[in-house]
């Protein structure tokens, strides 16, 4: 009976436990626990130590949350910001924040044993803080803690919102382009990535109505990449009016992110104009442009086919 009385009141905590996404309400009193003078100061509706003045010397005040069940089912982080206005003096009067992973048993500081925001965050409502990424924790706990050496004194700071929010999951790849063009006997069918995370492959598809699909061939990906990657394919196939291609890219994990759909007509026209693009899309006048890949766009309005181009 007292093992299921222990199970019954953990349960109890933890269904207690605020859940994510955890954000303050403007002007409204987040209800923390403060041991000093920095908590909630209702005539002027933010977190501080003095809402008119300046601080005192010698502080060493805190503001921590409740217990906050910071766990995610699509990431193993989540992250905090925060906005905040005022001053403090430079270099010697601090305000630090810390996190806990297991109910404020143990504090860690996410910028290092010391270091914290000094200086000026500007008028209100500030400036907002770069976010802070720590792992998930159904046990999570956060502080402000701000402290003051024994002379200079200033405004102080004023904190106007706090949030926490599971980290986005990163998205496989980042596609700049994906096209076709038509030659005299075949399509090539070209796309771009500027970035890849975990991206095991792409399977390129063709349709001839955009509704049944047969996979045309499979590509490795580059796994992890942080600069522009080039993939090429040449399609032989009868002519016919339309044709329609998508791609289908996998990860690591099995994942599967299907593409928009691109297409490609035999229909030509002698009378078109040429526009030349870079890699991000921005028209380009090819003879001052520096070396490099460029998209070269024929068009008179209602054909469209565009070609690589690489200048020497």
């Amino acid at each position: 009976m007292k093992k299921l009385l222990t199970i019954l009141l953990l349960l109890n905590v933890l269904n207690s436990n605020a859940q994510l996404p955890y954000t303050w309400v403007a002007g409204v009193n987040p209800g923390w626990t403060n041991v000093g003078v920095l908590n909630w100061q209702g005539g002027c509706g933010v977190v501080t130590t003095n809402c008119a003045g300046n601080y005192v010397n010698n502080l060493n005040t805190t503001y921590t949350s409740p217990t906050i069940d910071a766990s995610c089912a699509t990431s193993p982080t989540v992250d905090i910001t925060f906005q905040a206005s005022g001053n403090a003096e430079f270099g010697f009067d601090f305000l630090f924040i810390e996190y806990s992973l297991d109910n404020g048993a143990t504090w860690i500081n996410p910028y290092g044993v010391g270091t914290g925001w000094t200086g000026n965050f500007g008028v209100p409502p500030g400036s907002i803080i770069p976010i802070v990424t720590v792992p998930t924790s159904m046990t999570f706990m956060f502080r402000f803690n701000f402290q003051s050496d024994g002379s200079v004194r200033s405004t102080g700071y004023k904190i106007w919102d706090f949030d926490i929010a599971c980290t986005p999951t990163p998205l496989p790849i980042e596609l700049v382009d994906f096209h076709c063009e038509t030659k005299s006997n075949n399509i090539s069918i070209f796309w771009v990535t500027a970035t890849e995370t975990n991206n095991q492959e792409f399977q390129l598809w063709r349709s001839t109505d955009g509704i049944n699909w047969v996979k045309l061939v499979t590509k490795p990906g580059a796994g992890n990449s942080s600069t522009p990657i080039m993939y090429w394919f040449q399609d032989y196939f009868p002519p016919t009016n339309q044709y329609y291609y998508r791609l289908v890219q996998k990860d690591y994990n099995g994942v599967e992110t299907i593409s928009n759909i691109t297409s490609c007509s035999y229909v030509e026209n002698a009378n078109l104009t040429i526009t030349y693009y870079n890699l991000l899309y921005q028209i380009v006048n090819i003879d001052n442009s520096v070396p490099g890949l460029y998209f070269k766009e024929y068009s008179d309005g209602t054909n469209l086919r565009r070609e690589i181009y690489y200048k020497q």
